[in-house]
């Protein structure tokens, strides 16, 4: 029995330790994020949300960090390429967005995010991921 107990114990505590080093890797990024806070030209409108490019898995991808103080937060959001169906404003750019633009916008799951509506001109998104030196995340702040 004391076997058992003993070998549980190690193994909560490798499970322990994975989970420490992954919070760790989670804080550093997003205090990278945070720290970029103010660092992008883009005239925004939408006050109140902070987006930050974080990842193009595929070319109709991207993987996107939005903040609603409002009520909602997603570390690392899935945005698919679409096409508008109705017209709108940019949230990375503030940029109207007309019907029939190319636009990103996030994955449809169930139930649907909180910022289900918002759109990103296609633009915009490819013209964030383009202007990198390097593969830190473009931080679009709002306020």
């Amino acid at each position: 029995m004391d076997q058992c107990v003993s070998a549980d114990m190690a193994w909560q505590r490798t499970v322990g330790q994975l989970d420490a080093g992954c919070a760790h890797q989670l804080i550093a990024r997003v205090r990278h994020i945070v720290d970029s806070h103010g660092s992008s030209g883009l005239p925004v409108k939408n006050e109140d949300v902070a987006i930050a490019l974080l990842d193009r898995p595929s070319p109709r991808t991207a993987t996107v960090s939005w903040s609603d103080p409002r009520g909602c937060k997603y570390g690392e959001q899935v945005w698919r390429l679409a096409t508008a169906r109705r017209s709108g404003t940019c949230a990375l750019s503030g940029q109207s967005i007309a019907a029939g633009d190319a636009i990103y916008r996030p994955s449809k799951v169930e139930p649907p995010p909180a910022n289900a509506a918002a759109m990103m001109l296609a633009t915009v998104v490819e013209l964030g991921f383009t202007d990198e030196c390097d593969s830190s995340p473009t931080s679009y702040p709002t306020s």
